[in-house]
């Protein structure tokens, strides 16, 4: 499978798009939360933001990232097929809209599975961030 480079976009398109989509008031502080910290875990989310475990967290960023894709769709369409290729088993994951795994200074994931973190730690991506602004 081909990996391609992450699509990115311009800040203020995305910020267009996410004032279009309906979301509701969880979505929209999860959102928030995320671009403004920019390192997270579904663990650390879910206790920040006293969340219920259940939807999971990394549920409700799918749901809102396809929320906003409707108003970018061909920059979700992009981010989709460069998900699926980054995906170990070629499978996407909409939240790539906004943010993805973190990877450690070999280039391995921050994962359980990949033996590097307890918890899978997701980054935001850098022209979404808002923390030092």
């Amino acid at each position: 499978m081909q990996i391609y480079k992450r699509p990115k976009i311009k800040l203020e398109s995305f910020e267009k798009a996410l004032n279009k989509a309906v979301l509701s008031q969880k979505e929209e502080e999860i959102i928030d939360y995320i671009r403004y910290t920019g390192v997270f875990s579904q663990t650390s989310l879910t206790k920040d933001l006293r969340l219920k475990p259940k939807p999971p967290v990394l549920s409700i960023i799918c749901e809102a990232c396809r929320k906003i894709g409707l108003y970018m769709p061909n920059h979700f369409s992009e981010v989709r097929k460069w998900s699926a290729t980054i995906s170990e088993h070629g499978v996407r994951w909409d939240g790539d809209l906004i943010c993805s795994t973190a990877k450690n200074i070999d280039g391995l994931p921050l994962t359980p599975e990949a033996g590097t973190s307890p918890y899978e730690i997701l980054v935001v991506h850098k022209e979404l961030f808002t923390g030092l602004g």
